[in-house]
């Protein structure tokens, strides 16, 4: 026959060797779901990437058309064309050097040296011969530059006159330009960032800039971008590790954005919680299996007491004290009034301690807490709601009705309707106004009273001041650093005009004078947009005129905690 902890035995095996192949399932797939979710996301920052390598090429070349549009370029005399020219790139500083070519090659003019100088000739390079052959502008690769030595990448304007190419704007433009977006993107430690032209070269990277540019990248690397547009990928790296590589081409420069993650990342936390997972199963099915012989030993004894009783009692002899089963088939109907006694003793000490949790609860709870009537008297608060409202003490809070801090007094009407129709309202923002007059934001939940102290709402709050402005923050920026980008390259043409206007030595001294101050102005407009691009706080304009609307501040809030003293 089958013995009790025999039988417990196996009970506890059939049941624990299931779960542990289900959690093993549940881990492996939760997994797949996570790296899938990494896949993508990796793909989408690649993407993102080559967004912001074709507006680095975008903004050169919308800077070239700026300086296309100067009269000087037909005249003879290029002098004033070239100091256009040198505005352009000190505006423009990630520019290594502008130049002017003519069909043949020759260069007219080259910012590296001075104007009349003799220049080597660009007629050999294939970026200038596909602009002369399509009459669009083009991107160059990395390629080694035969006037300044060193490798970069040029982009090119043809300027038509009559229809045909008269000249060939350039802009020569260093790999730290492109390796400044690979550093604005904050690409975590241990991910590699890199950018590769269309020959399968370097132009940057987030791991050795220095070394690596120039150099051709990872040959699986190479040969994929050269197949598809974008794609995900697991193989080797230049280090001869395994990584999880995603790659976007940009459609503007033809560049290719690599993204690599080791794989450790992905994989790692698999292997680890399979072993935390074995390790696990084996001290369970252990512990398992010694309670489970310690309970039916137990048992067992117990059941050999009771076989013992029964047979006392058959016999007429004095019946011992029965064993107590936890079981409540074997449990004897013998003591049942004492049983129910006990459990209403029970019942009670459980009500006791349960209310006493719940006050400990109310006074303790880090979120502010109140008990209200429908007519807005408060009955009770914890400290945590008489701090998020301005007062010191609790006691404090009691003698206010709870309609004074709503800020809109018809949002609480609303409120109380909808908990009246539906029990409860969740997580509802509010705009609520403390003791000293500030307004503060609230997450507010209230619920329908119930339990002693009879109240008819319990109302429970979470300051989120903090996190709305913080949301306003991020709003304000994206907006200003979309109207900042919007704003500078026009803003830069109008800076270069007048710089023309000001070298016209024709000029009349009232028209300079005006045209100083509209030069003033427009410098006056880059600073904004500058500070734009750099909003870290909210500081709005002091004024005391009654009235006025309130304005943000945008130098206070660009330019950190100290502006304020030193401005």
């Amino acid at each position: 026959m089958l013995k009790l902890r025999t039988f417990l035995l196996a009970v506890v095996s059939l049941t624990l060797v299931p779960l542990l192949g289900v959690a093993g399932i549940a881990i492996w797939w939760a997994h797949q779901d996570e790296r899938h979710a990494m896949e993508q996301a990796l793909l989408y920052h690649a993407r993102s990437l080559t967004v912001a390598v074709d507006r680095e090429v975008e903004t050169a070349l919308a800077a070239l058309k700026g300086l296309a549009t100067s009269n000087d370029l037909d005249s003879t005399d290029l002098r004033q064309f070239y100091e256009q020219a040198r505005l352009a790139r000190e505006a423009y500083r990630r520019w290594l050097t502008v130049a002017l070519v003519d069909p043949s090659g020759r260069q007219v003019l080259n910012l590296i040296y001075p104007l009349g100088s003799p220049l080597p000739s660009v007629a050999g390079l294939e970026t200038f011969r596909r602009t002369l052959q399509t009459g669009e502008p083009q991107v160059s690769d990395l390629v080694m530059g035969p006037t300044t030595g060193r490798r970069v990448i040029a982009v090119t304007l043809p300027l038509l006159r009559d229809g045909k190419i008269r000249h060939v704007l350039v802009a020569v433009m260093t790999p730290e330009s492109f390796a400044s977006v690979l550093a604005a993107a904050h690409i975590a430690d241990g991910t590699v960032g890199t950018i590769v032209d269309r020959n399968g070269i370097v132009v940057a990277t987030t791991q050795g800039q220095e070394q690596r540019v120039g150099k051709p990248a990872h040959a699986g690397f190479v040969s994929r971008a050269r197949e598809q547009e974008e794609a995900v990928f697991t193989g080797p790296t230049l280090e001869g590790s395994t990584a999880y590589t995603a790659f976007s081409r940009a459609p503007r420069s033809q560049f290719t954005v690599g993204i690599a993650v080791p794989s450790e990342q992905l994989e790692g936390p698999l292997r680890r919680s399979l072993w935390l997972l074995s390790a696990a199963a084996i001290g369970a099915f252990a512990l398992s299996l010694g309670l489970a012989h310690l309970a039916g030993r137990q048992f067992a004894d117990r059941l050999r007491q009771l076989t013992s009783a029964f047979s006392a009692f058959g016999r007429g002899e004095t019946v011992p004290e029965l064993p107590e089963f936890r079981l409540a088939e074997l449990a004897g109907v013998t003591g049942a009034l004492g049983e129910a006694m006990a459990l209403l003793q029970t019942r009670s000490t459980e009500l006791q301690e349960s209310e006493q949790r719940y006050r400990t609860m109310f006074a303790r709870n880090p979120a502010g807490m109140c008990l209200a009537f429908a007519d807005g008297r408060i009955l009770d608060c914890n400290e945590a709601f008489a701090r998020i409202l301005g007062f010191e003490r609790p006691a404090d809070v009691l003698a206010v009705n709870v309609g004074r801090f709503y800020a809109q007094p018809k949002e609480r009407d609303q409120l109380l309707e909808r908990v009246k129709a539906e029990g409860t309202a969740v997580n509802v923002e509010l705009q609520f106004r403390r003791r000293d007059g500030r307004l503060i934001w609230v997450l507010a939940n209230v619920i329908r009273g119930s339990g002693p102290p009879r109240a008819d709402f319990e109302t429970t709050l979470i300051d989120i001041t903090e996190q709305k402005e913080a949301d306003e923050l991020r709003s304000m920026a994206r907006l200003a650093n979309a109207a900042a980008h919007e704003i500078n390259n026009p803003l830069t043409l109008i800076l270069g005009r007048l710089a023309m206007l000001l070298e016209d030595p024709s000029l009349r001294p009232e028209a300079r004078e005006r045209i100083t101050q509209i030069h003033a102005a427009a410098e006056r407009i880059r600073e904004i947009v500058v500070d734009m691009n750099h909003l870290t706080h909210v500081q709005l304009f002091e004024h005391t005129g009654r009235g006025l609307p309130e304005m943000l501040d945008i130098r206070k809030s660009a330019g950190g905690p100290g502006t304020e003293q030193s401005s």
